[in-house]
């Protein structure tokens, strides 16, 4: 049985001049991001420019804390924004962790917060943690990560195959940040997830902080964006397309995917081509992988593109199709069925099974413990719908009339000003006393888990990923189209 669409209906009216009977609160908002500029594209780096936009517009003070970046151009900045010392991530390029410094810190407490956003995977949320315990300021934390499906991703490939190591990634490692993470939750004010399965996840993790479930929004400044150009080069046939969109990392399952599509789908289907867009630690391993299984010339690895590109590519697509599993949401599941892409994916009990409906936006495929199964299954519904225009078009069409109810921005905001309200008002009930020592340990917590980090970073080679040609949107973009109303939004026919 398929998980329902996200059920919640936030209160519209609330605005930040009436929110929770505190005329123009919150006027300043921190919001703590892992990138100041946006090197590649990350779901919720993405996420925090929208809502560093949304709430900037609606007449907030909103300021990004991050990371300094070395490479980043004055104009690829927010308008507002602290950074903090950093040192780059060897594994990740484009990727850096922040230390906490004195300068930053000062700039930081002199701005006199109301309220701090922290949508970050790092422990940058410890910086947060330290401005409520030190400044008496309210605080949400995002979770962005599944702590499972990524504890390996650092290793490399010769050593995360050796079962003992794996056993004590299972049994020690992945327990004790589990427990980390919950007790650092339970040092704020609420937690953002983006689906009811990862509200169940933390609540068995021992926190006992607020929940909120807020799925992210899509950006129709973006999104609404059409164009007749067609992406794809003219040997892939219309119809016939299945399109990607992640990052090139082993828990997306791509290595997956390609089998699915090798096996069991290309040999049935001759006209079928798969595009994979997206850069990525293992992009080169991928390649080759499907070098390997023979359908190199069938497959398309188009790289990064920049966000306002992707559009284009769903819109000339005819199916989108994910085999990830370790999703916090899935951002570009709902990217797609905006564009009018119905959706066949894996069960993830998580981001992904909350948006897709079998036979009403997509299908969604029960992952279990059989993987030749699921597969299989999978293969089978991609080939149907690709041999059925009719309801292909019909799939697509309910899909975009979903998104485009379920995932305006006007409805993502409302929730945050709910949750903002119930934040501070968990803040006000703190009885214990503002501690110097706990607020500096915190400090300590993040310099000594990125330092780790750093050094952990050097195990594995870089990857070759082109950051200097792809630039994504930045933060202050006035160029952009003004986004309709919710009121006013109309659905775009899919193919």
């Amino acid at each position: 049985m398929n998980a329902p669409l996200y059920p919640y209906s936030p209160d519209t009216s609330r605005t930040p001049d009436n929110l929770s009977g505190h005329a123009g609160w919150p006027r300043k908002i921190a919001i703590l991001n892992d990138y100041v500029r946006i090197p590649y594209a990350n779901g919720s780096s993405f996420a925090s420019q929208m809502l560093y936009r949304e709430f900037s517009k609606r007449g907030h003070e909103a300021t990004v804390v991050g990371p300094h970046d070395p490479t980043a151009r004055p104009e690829e900045l927010p308008e507002r924004h602290i950074t903090l010392p950093s040192v780059p991530l060897r594994v990740h390029p484009g990727v850096y962790l922040p230390f906490p410094g004195a300068k930053a810190l000062a700039r930081i407490a002199e701005e006199k917060f109301d309220m701090v956003l922290a949508q970050s995977g790092s422990r940058l949320t410890e910086l947060g943690v330290w401005l409520r315990k030190k400044h008496r300021v309210p605080m949400l934390c995002v979770n962005t990560v599944h702590l499972p499906s990524v504890v390996n991703v650092i290793l490399p490939d010769s050593l995360r195959r050796q079962e003992r190591l794996q056993n004590l990634l299972s049994d020690r490692v992945l327990p004790w940040a589990q427990r980390q993470n919950a007790a650092l939750y339970n040092q704020t004010d609420g937690v953002v997830v983006l689906s009811g399965g990862l509200k169940r996840y933390w609540q068995e993790q021992g926190v006992l902080a607020p929940i909120h479930v807020i799925p992210r929004s899509v950006d129709p400044a973006i999104f609404n964006r059409t164009t007749n150009v067609d992406p794809y080069p003219s040997h892939m046939k219309r119809g016939y397309r299945l399109l990607v969109v992640c990052r090139h990392t082993r828990e997306k399952e791509v290595e997956r995917l390609l089998n699915i599509f090798a096996s069991l789908i290309a040999v049935a289907c001759p006209d079928a081509t798969l595009t994979l867009i997206g850069d990525g630690p293992d992009h080169a391993a991928f390649k080759a992988h499907a070098e390997r299984l023979g359908v190199r010339e069938r497959t398309l690895f188009v790289g990064e593109k920049p966000l306002t590109e992707v559009p284009h590519w769903y819109q000339h697509a005819d199916l989108f199709v994910y085999t990830s599993l370790s999703e916090t949401y899935g951002q570009v599941v709902s990217e797609a069925m905006w564009c009018g892409l119905p959706v066949i994916a894996l069960a993830d009990n998580m981001g992904v099974s909350e948006q897709v409906q079998t036979d009403k936006n997509g299908v969604l495929i029960p992952s279990g413990n059989n993987v030749e199964e699921a597969n299989w299954r999978f293969a089978n519904a991609v080939l149907r719908l690709l041999r059925d225009s009719a309801q292909r078009k019909q799939l697509g069409h309910q899909a975009s009339q979903l998104a485009r109810q379920l995932r305006h921005p006007e409805r993502g905001i409302a929730a945050y000003y709910e949750a903002f309200g119930e934040a501070r008002e968990h803040c006000s009930r703190e009885t214990t006393e503002n501690s110097p020592r706990q607020a500096f340990g915190r400090l300590v917590n993040m310099s000594v888990v990125h330092g780790l980090l750093a050094l952990g970073g050097c195990l594995r080679p870089p990857s070759a990923m082109d950051l200097k040609s792809i630039r994504q949107p930045v933060w202050n973009d006035q160029a952009r189209a003004t986004e309709p109303p919710l009121s006013a939004v109309r659905t775009r026919s899919a193919k």
